[in-house]
């Protein structure tokens, strides 16, 4: 019996020092964005009457099994909240790990620029949490017509060295918990909300 007890207690250990692990190593520790892209974003929801003080930023540029969705505070410059986010499928499969861009309707990937958030909903085919998106630029004008959401799926557990998997045909999937804090946001926004995707870092 004190065999199969320490046992026990080695595979609790391992499994809790595992998942400790995984959630620190997935985690960004940044507190806040490069100053320059603050003010372009600020600069960019005052001239299209989108929200000042709370925005989401999506840095593809960072490997897919890391934190690269982040809520940020225009206002004071800070970085509320950070999670994984899915890229899409694309083509065969072709982009597992690293996502390619496309405006295409079918093509499957996903699209860089400023996003407006839209109607929350469930989707019709599996009935996913999700908020639609208008496209506001030339990369990502066809966002609607695509059907490219905000939208729930992923575990709400990060493990270590995995990619985060791209389950949708060109969406930001997120776990079910980033989603209700995107969705209480946006309800108690004045305003609509922006969701900016670029490859190209948003840290200094």
């Amino acid at each position: 019996m004190k065999k199969i007890a320490r046992r026990l207690i080695i595979v609790i250990l391992g499994l809790t020092i595992f998942f400790i692990i995984s959630y620190l190593w997935g985690r960004s520790f940044k507190s806040s964005i490069r100053s320059d892209l603050r003010t372009e974003l600020i600069e960019y929801c005052k001239n299209n009457g989108l929200s000042e003080r709370y925005c989401i930023v999506v840095d593809y540029s960072i490997y897919s099994g890391k934190d690269r969705l982040f809520i940020v505070d225009l206002e004071n410059n800070q970085i509320v909240y950070s999670s994984l986010c899915g890229h899409g499928i694309g083509k065969n499969y072709d982009c597992i790990v690293k996502p390619k861009f496309s405006n295409v309707i079918g093509s499957n990937y996903s699209s860089l620029g400023h996003f407006k958030l839209g109607t929350i909903r469930k989707t019709s085919k599996y009935n996913l949490n999700a908020i639609e998106l208008r496209g506001l630029d030339s990369t990502n004008s066809n966002a609607y017509a695509r059907g490219i959401l905000i939208h729930d799926g992923l575990p709400n557990v990060k493990i270590i060295g995995l990619p985060c998997l791209p389950i949708s045909q060109g969406c930001f999937t997120v776990s079910s918990g980033t989603f209700k804090k995107i969705a209480n946001i946006k309800t108690r926004s004045k305003k609509p909300m922006l969701i900016y995707s670029t490859d190209t870092s948003v840290f200094e």
